[in-house]
């Protein structure tokens, strides 16, 4: 999942952050918008009630994006007490990407891109982080640093490592359909839209049954993060247009939280010029005497 992919390209990333600091570029595209909270505010619920028609609700989120090729999102990921929060556009299908921002303290890369938030890009399963440039050494003239999914461990150019979830904030709405024991549980106000809330139990066992998540969709076992199962809560507006999901898991102890924005078609993520860019699976190479 994203969490590892990241970790594994901020690993490669410090292996120059021997190079002294300095501040970063202010061309504009160090975007230090506050996102929105994904933090929800709710009144005490109601009893909850068992109904098997909350099936039938199920099945038409977990295909309401069908279709769809984007969305603009906010996704935190908490692993070990610790959040890596993502707002901004994630796209999929053939070819997935994602523009977005996360805060730059979460990332760990301080000593690489001064500014409160850093920009990251995904195309293709080549992850690029915004960085400041250099007057001297490997960063300088440079914005972006690279790291590729064909370099983390246990992966390979023609199956890289963990891509579940890498681009698709959906992933929680199409495990809907293989949901089991839901409940309503009333409604509550997230940031100003009421929504009501759903919960219940997704399996690895249901999930592996389920064609949507063969090949690129990414194994059940990927996408629950090792776990055998996962609490699901989903949350939809009076419209049916679903709002945020949850997921959490136990063993081992992991949530994804996203909130759902808007969606959309195709979209294009640009590729920062090479000129622009380090690699940072190089630089850990020549720095390691590989």
């Amino acid at each position: 999942m994203r969490t590892r992919v990241l970790a594994v390209g901020i690993t490669l990333a410090a292996a120059i952050t021997g190079v002294s600091g300095c501040g970063g570029d202010e061309d504009g595209t160090h975007a230090a918008a506050t996102p929105k909270s994904v933090r929800w505010s709710a009144a005490p619920p109601p009893a909850t009630t068992a109904d098997p028609r909350l099936g039938a609700t199920m099945k038409r989120l977990s295909t309401w994006s069908d279709g769809k090729r984007s969305a603009v999102a906010t996704m935190v990921m908490t692993t070990g007490g610790r959040d890596l929060r993502f707002d901004g556009v994630f796209s999929w299908g053939e070819h997935p990407g994602m523009q977005v921002q996360a805060p730059t303290a979460q990332l760990g890369i301080q000593k690489l891109n001064s500014a409160a938030t850093t920009q990251i890009r995904m195309v293709d399963g080549t992850y690029y982080y915004r960085v400041d440039t250099r007057p001297s050494g490997p960063l300088k003239g440079k914005h972006w640093m690279k790291a590729a999914l064909s370099d983390l461990p246990g992966g390979t150019a023609a199956q890289p490592a963990d891509p579940v979830l890498q681009d698709n904030p959906t992933v929680g709405l199409m495990m809907l359909a293989d949901i089991t024991g839901v409940t309503d549980l009333g409604t509550e106000n997230l940031d100003g839209t009421v929504g009501t809330h759903y919960q219940g139990t997704v399996t690895r066992a249901r999930l592996s049954g389920d064609r949507r998540f063969a090949g690129a969709a990414g194994s059940p076992g990927g996408i629950l993060g090792g776990a055998d199962s996962a609490q699901l809560d989903v949350w939809a507006d009076s419209h049916g247009k679903p709002l945020r999901w949850v997921a959490t898991m136990q063993d081992p102890k992991r949530s994804v939280a996203v909130d759902l924005y808007s969606f959309g078609g195709p979209r294009t993520v640009a590729v920062p010029a090479p000129g622009d860019t380090v690699d940072a699976a190089a630089l850990a190479r020549g720095r390691s005497g590989a």
